[in-house]
């Protein structure tokens, strides 16, 4: 298959995992600061690889990016039956999403002691990890993408049920037999992966999973239709994703070309002032399902 068609189906298939994802959990805390990056899934991704690669590196062994995917997906899935212990008692998200913000910004210290490091002893390092590109992508890459959206739209389908309820309210859902706890460890174990996937193949993209379920609701906010949001916003974030990434594919600056990561990120971050900056007066503002 061409190049071409597999890094922009790849970056379309990016884009629909971080808008599900995001919107997932948006969903799961109703709140509309909450994505994979302010509650440090990106952060704890990038600090996985780095040590996975790391110890490749100190044990001399030569390995596909698969193998970092394969081994991580068991402590990651655990990660998600596990982040909702979190949530329980009285800490509000606000305080949950800002230790995830400062997390990240742990991680990136870390990336960059480890950086000067390697580059002192003039060992080779995963630069491109922080910010994400698909310069890399490849037909192996293109079908763990696929899987893996595979497996969260059989996942949203099997629990829109319970999804619906929640989106109602979570005291109604509870009276209509809701099993909560078995929805949040469904919500965190799709972010958790996808995560993982995304930043194990492309790099990090953060923030795209905060703006992306924004701009799906958006487009059907006055009916606040929760299918829309899961999954028909998604592929039109999808491609909005595509479309950046061959910009910067067709448009090198002096040869080099611009991570679609870095130009993202930049977005992303300067939606987020914006939203904080005009206070936005209800954090709760998630889709609903049509009455």
């Amino acid at each position: 298959m061409d190049y071409l068609v597999i890094r922009l189906f790849s970056s379309f298939f990016v884009g629909v995992l971080l808008s599900q994802s995001g919107s997932l959990v948006q969903l799961g805390t109703r709140n509309i600061l909450s994505s994979p990056s302010t509650l440090g899934f990106d952060g704890l991704a990038v600090l996985w690889l780095l040590m996975f690669h790391s110890v490749s590196l100190y044990l001399n062994l030569s390995y596909p990016v698969e193998w970092a995917f394969l081994l991580g997906m068991p402590l990651f899935i655990f990660l998600g039956l596990l982040f909702p212990q979190f949530l329980k008692g009285k800490l509000k998200f606000e305080r949950i999403i800002l230790l995830g913000i400062t997390f990240n910004l742990f991680v990136g210290a870390i990336f960059s002691l480890w950086q000067f490091l390697f580059m002192a002893f003039n060992l080779p390092f995963p630069v491109e990890l922080w910010f994400g590109h698909f310069r890399f992508a490849s037909p192996v890459s293109l079908g763990i993408l696929l899987g893996t959206e595979l497996l969260v739209l059989f996942g949203m389908k099997f629990f829109y049920r319970d999804l619906k309820m929640f989106s109602i309210g979570p005291i109604m859902g509870l009276n209509w037999g809701l099993n909560e706890k078995r929805l949040f460890q469904f919500i965190f174990v799709v972010v958790a992966v996808s995560t993982l996937v995304v930043v194990n193949l492309f790099g990090a993209f953060s923030f795209l999973g905060l703006v992306f379920p924004l701009l799906a609701r958006k487009m059907w906010f006055q009916k606040r239709d929760l299918a829309g949001e899961f999954f028909v916003g998604p592929l039109f974030n999808g491609f909005c994703l595509m479309i950046v990434d061959g910009l910067c594919y067709f448009n090198p600056v002096l040869g080099a070309e611009v991570p679609v990561g870095l130009i993202v990120t930049g977005i992303g971050a300067v939606s987020l002032i914006l939203i904080l900056w005009s206070g936005h007066n209800n954090s709760e503002n998630v889709a609903k399902p049509k009455k």
